[in-house]
């Protein structure tokens, strides 16, 4: 299908050879179809869950808490928009957590789109929004979780694309009112990241471009007093109802927002990420990151000048993530958001400024051919595989799968300008194989603590049920089965190291040592940790 052209755009040298319609159509339909199969993970996906559900059962909707304790590690709107979706959909199930996260996701590719094609082409647009929603960390991890981190991300990559939209229409109340906007409501998903991405997102652009003046514009000062007020109209809402020091609150966000940096760790653990962050960062949005060889070019910055918006990803791309390379403990998806301009600079060196006999861009696509014919001959394994061969229809979706790459890997072998497609493609059908084949046996493992939970749920209904000191609560691992637990009892579940009368507790062989108890129960906490319900005698 061809696509118009639009611009300060140069023309399409390159024309798809799949119709966008039916890729993004199979897109929709394998993040859909299996958001709610898979029950609650066992990382941050159940914190986030416990702790919207405990603000609904507390009818606190400006404190949040974990085990009934106050939570100062994030701001409270992700959790707001857990508990719209759990109103919405009339249950606490794991579809209902994620749904926040998959509407984010959409709206994140569906905003790349608009964004890219008005200031490049159709296909450089659905290109890099596409990329942006099928490399390997996001179409196999993060879409599956329902994790703040695909919400920020949409938050954060608008408030940057409005700095350029508005500076380019040269309106710079709206642009800072918006972005300033935008800022305080990622800070009330996450903190004080977004803070320093507005700073480096207009501080770089506008040195580029050699208009400092306009940091100094009148609007700045009102922006930042918007996002004084979004920010403070919460926190002053937050200290009226609870009666604690601010730097109590103050002091945990800061240190979330450090502790993972080279403050922490120290400049063993810096030096060495500084070398290893780049290589990790191909890895986690593989395979469309192998195409960092289109940057290996002498006329590498005249190309990209011919672009501003594209000079204004890469400047924008290359100062932000700063803040992750200098970071040791930087997990792939807090880059998610950064990703969405390091694509669109890719994918436009690949639409308009390359061809199929460019050196780096060859050996890439015959890396993505042999990578397709490897999955199509490997995922046959599913039918000798023991936790597979046992799933219902394995040998039919397996072969469908085969099939389905084996097409797409002979596609790859034909005189085709654009390559890039159909991996695409091919990461949506190994997403459709992960849903059909990986997914069921994840999820048998997790249903087992879910069942552990619930069942231990309904041996205590009646009774009042304490965490006994640190048996639960004591890390993201424990907030699984006390997620199961508070949602079948509909009672949060908190902790103490108090013995009251007629109570039961969660303890384990740890926290019940040389304790005098009766076990009403047994459950196992992940993983695979046996805990007991007892009362105190």
């Amino acid at each position: 299908m061809d696509f118009p052209t639009t611009i300060e755009r140069p023309s399409v040298r390159h024309k798809t050879t799949q119709w966008p319609l039916i890729i993004s159509v199979g897109l929709v339909v394998v993040l859909v179809s299996h958001l709610g199969f898979m029950p609650l993970d066992t990382g941050d996906e159940a914190r986030r869950a416990l702790v919207s559900l405990e603000m609904m059962l507390s009818g606190d909707y400006i404190t949040p808490t974990l085990h009934g304790e106050r939570y100062f590690n994030k701001p409270p709107l992700y959790n707001w928009l857990i508990i719209g979706s759990y109103r919405l959909f009339g249950d606490y199930s794991s579809f209902a957590l994620r749904f926040p996260m998959l509407v984010s996701l959409l709206l994140l590719g569906l905003t790349m789109f608009v964004v890219v094609r008005k200031y490049t082409n159709s296909t450089v647009a659905w290109v890099a929004a596409l990329m942006t929603l099928t490399n390997g960390r996001v179409l196999l991890y993060d879409s599956m979780l329902g994790l703040i981190e695909i919400t920020f991300s949409l938050a954060i990559y608008a408030a940057m694309m409005l700095v350029y939209y508005y500076d380019r229409k040269r309106n710079y109340w709206l642009l800072y009112l918006t972005t300033y906007t935008l800022t305080a409501l990622a800070f009330l998903l996450k903190g004080l990241p977004p803070v320093a991405f507005q700073a480096l997102t207009l501080l770089g652009w506008f040195v580029y471009t050699r208009r400092v003046r306009l940091l100094f514009h009148p609007a700045h000062v009102v922006g930042i007093g918007v996002f004084l007020l979004i920010t403070g109209s919460y926190y002053a809402a937050y200290f009226s109802q609870n009666a604690i020091p601010y730097q109590d609150v103050a002091s945990v966000l800061l240190s979330e927002s450090t502790k993972r940096t080279g403050l922490y760790f120290g400049w063993g653990p810096t030096l060495l990420h500084l070398i290893t962050f780049p290589f990790e960062f191909i890895y986690h949005f593989a395979p469309f990151t192998l195409l960092v060889v289109l940057l290996m070019r002498r006329d590498l910055l005249p190309t990209i000048k011919k672009s501003p918006f594209v000079v204004f990803n890469a400047l924008t791309f290359i100062l932000t993530v700063l803040i992750y390379w200098s970071s040791p403990q930087a997990y792939g998806r807090y880059l998610i958001g950064l990703i969405p301009m390091f694509f669109t600079v890719l994918a436009y060196l690949y639409c308009e400024h390359s061809s199929p006999a460019d050196r780096g861009r060859w050996w890439v696509e015959r890396i993505w051919l042999v990578t397709t014919l490897v999955v199509a001959v490997g995922v046959w394994t599913a039918v000798f595989y023991p936790t597979t061969r046992v799933l219902p229809g394995v040998f039919w979706k397996t072969a469908v799968i085969s099939i389905l790459l084996s097409g797409l890997a002979w596609q790859m072998t034909l005189n085709v300008p654009n390559r890039l497609v159909l991996m695409i493609a091919v990461f949506i059908v190994i997403r459709m194989g992960f849903n059909w084949l990986v997914l069921p046996g994840r999820a048998t493992k997790r249903q087992f603590y879910q069942e552990s939970a619930t069942q231990a749920a309904n041996q205590t209904r009646g009774h009042r049920l304490y965490g006994y000191k640190t048996t639960v609560g004591d890390g993201p691992a424990t907030d699984v089965s006390s997620f199961h637990i508070t949602a079948a009892r509909g009672e949060i579940l908190r902790l103490t190291d108090k013995k009251i009368a007629d109570a039961y507790y969660i303890g384990d062989s740890v926290t019940l040592a040389n304790e005098h108890c009766t076990t009403i129960g047994r459950m196992v906490l992940f993983d695979r940790h046996p805990a007991s319900i007892v009362q105190f005698k």
